[in-house]
This record gives structure tokens, sequence and C-alpha cells, in this order.
């Protein structure tokens, strides 16, 4: 499978051409996502934050999703609110979390790898890995830690568009 086709199978799942049972998890991933943007409460921004990187870690399909919709909102968190660490932090947690590969030993060989998708769509975007290198001078060392954790992911699954 190419990856055009991979991205259409993703926009499709994501928006309505919903083939197998993962529509709870796409329209719970566009809900926290929307509450992380959109919400007023600091403390309801970062359980929502807390509980999307909770569901991207288990799940193929919410990284599918998140792969789809929350790279930018993701990034916009990095960038405006440096210096809400809690909320930089769990950004960085949830990006590594959508990089990092789910084991499924019952999945089928030619399955779409999530983890792979998402590190190229983080990837093209030469701001995003300028933003990733910038927040290794903060001095909180979580931040730093899951920057690298980060970097790291990136570079193993898409090391060509990081040389």
């Amino acid at each position: 499978m190419d990856l055009v086709s991979g991205y259409k199978g993703v926009v499709g799942l994501v928006f309505g051409n919903k083939k197998s049972g993962s529509s709870n998890e796409d329209s719970y991933v566009e809900r926290l996502l929307d509450c992380i943007s959109n919400g007023k409460l600091s403390e309801d921004r970062r359980t929502a934050m807390l509980e999307l990187q909770s569901v991207v870690a288990e799940s193929s399909n919410a990284q599918l999703a998140f792969g789809a919709m929350g790279f930018p909102v993701m990034m916009g968190i990095l960038e405006e609110e440096r210096d809400d660490v809690e909320m930089v932090r769990g950004a960085l947690e949830t990006l590594v979390s959508a990089l990092t590969p789910i084991d499924h030993a019952k999945g089928p060989k030619n399955e779409i790898q999530p983890a792979l998708m998402n590190a190229d769509l983080l990837s093209r975007e030469v701001d995003n890995i300028s933003l990733l290198l910038s927040l290794l001078s903060e001095d909180d060392f979580y931040v730093r830690y899951c920057t690298l954790q980060l970097l790291t992911a990136l570079l193993t699954n898409s090391p060509n568009r990081l040389q």
C-alpha cells in the first residue's frame, strides 16, 4: 500500500468512510482535541490532554484519527504555550504516543501502520522540526527528555526526512 492511499484511508476513517468500527474512537479523539483547543478552564484542557495521550497510546485507530487531526493542535500548544509546562509535557507525550507503534500480534502484516504515517506527517513541515529542536533549550528536564524521545521516534520512523 502506498502512502497516498494510506492517507486517503485515514481521512476516510476520520471523516465518514468508516469501514471499521472505529467511529467512536475517532469522534472521541476529535472531542478531546476540541476541548484542548477551545477549552476555557486550564484544568479541563489538561485532563483532556491526559485522556488523549492515554487513548492514542492504546489504540491504532486513535493514532490514525490523531494523525489526521491532532498535529496542528499539539504543535500550536508547543509554540504558543511554552510557559505552561504541564501542557507542553502532555503535548510531547501525546506526540510520542502517536509515533510509537502499537504491537498487535494478531494484526495482518499489510495493515496500515499509524506510527509510520504519523511520523511522515509530522516531519513534512520543516517548522515542526525547528520547533522541536528549540524545545531542547528549555529548563524543564522532562520537556527536554520527551523532546528527545520524539526526535528519536521521528528519526527511527522517517530517517530520510531528518537528514
